[in-house]
């Protein structure tokens, strides 16, 4: 058969008209269609409507025909994903990165020297030995026994050397005090009461002074000890060592009061020594060659007339005594 008996149009080598699709082995329908020739049955292909079913669509080649629903092949391919953006990141993230590492090292090798530091040190020693405490059945550097050598007994003070350096001390705080009628009290320039009583002369304050009125050539004032005791010096302030203000300026007390530049100082065992003074506002002490005594007599044999100024005053005065020994 060389055409389709359906449409007329020639076949080719497949099992379909590739004109009309229709089988070849189909028997053609009673209509038909005029050629130039013959005369042949004419097979109308009724239109499609648009309420029916879609009807049947075949491939232009018989040989090749359309793959069936379930034979098609299935395109694989992978999923496109979107990556989720990434979060900022922040100072403290460092410490989950890479760079977060290096304190941690430093640590560590800071830890190791450390270590290693003690290790020498514990097994290296110091350069100088150390000497063992002796045992007590050891000998001591010097050859003595050790701990269990028997304490040698204490020498009595009548064992003692006569050369051996008396332990001195200030024991004016302690003595008291009998002297001459001090002069009546008086007011400084801030309004306070200043009081000249023979105390002043033992509370170790320079500020504070004995005075009496006028001139105290030929006085004694006597300082009387607690009990026995080995003097080895004595010494006195011999003036008002005190510096005023008012209103017009500077009063020196020193320089305007009489001032004491010779004293005899006279002890229990007759001891009599003399002290020459200068004309300074500070302690003036004599050595004594270890006098034993209670009581201490201090006699004023030459004093100053009053100084000039504003500070004038005709008062003699002393600030301060001292006297250094230790007991008998």
């Amino acid at each position: 058969m060389d055409q389709c008996t359906q449409c007329g149009a020639e076949l080719g080598i497949g099992r379909f008209c590739t004109n009309c699709g229709r089988p070849v082995s189909a028997p053609a329908t009673s209509d038909t269609w005029r050629t130039d020739t013959a005369e042949r049955p004419r097979v109308t292909v009724p239109p499609p409507t648009s309420s029916g079913p879609e009807p049947p669509r075949f491939p232009l080649y018989a040989d090749d025909p359309a793959p069936r629903p379930s034979e098609e092949p299935t395109a694989s391919f992978d999923p496109i994903v979107e990556a989720e953006p990434e979060p900022p990141r922040h100072r403290g993230d460092d410490r989950r990165s890479g760079a977060g590492w290096a304190p941690w090292a430093i640590g560590f090798l800071v830890l190791v020297l450390i270590a290693g530091s003690g290790v020498w040190l514990l097994f290296s020693g110091d350069d100088e030995p150390v000497q063992a405490t002796p045992t007590p059945s050891q000998a001591t550097s010097d050859g003595t026994p050790g701990r269990d050598r028997t304490p040698e007994p204490t020498p009595t003070p009548t064992e003692q050397s006569q050369d051996d350096p008396v332990e001195a001390i200030d024991l004016t705080p302690s003595t008291r005090v009998r002297a001459p009628s001090p002069a009546p009290p008086s007011r400084d320039s801030s309004g306070n009461t200043v009081r000249y009583v023979a105390s002043n002369m033992t509370d170790g304050l320079e500020e504070t002074t004995w005075r009496m009125p006028g001139d105290g050539t030929g006085q004694s004032i006597t300082f009387r000890l607690d009990s026995p005791a080995v003097l080895t010096d004595v010494g006195l302030i011999n003036g008002y060592a005190k510096v005023g203000q008012d209103s017009r300026g500077l009063l020196d007390w020193y320089a305007g009061n009489r001032r004491i530049f010779e004293v005899e100082w006279s002890f229990d065992d007759g001891t009599v020594v003399t002290q020459t003074l200068r004309e300074t506002a500070g302690m003036q002490t004599i050595a004594l060659d270890d006098v034993e005594t209670r009581s201490v007599t201090l006699r004023l044999l030459k004093v100053s007339p009053p100084g000039a100024g504003r500070s004038s005053r005709d008062y003699t005065a002393i600030s301060d005594v001292r006297i250094v020994g230790a007991a008998a």
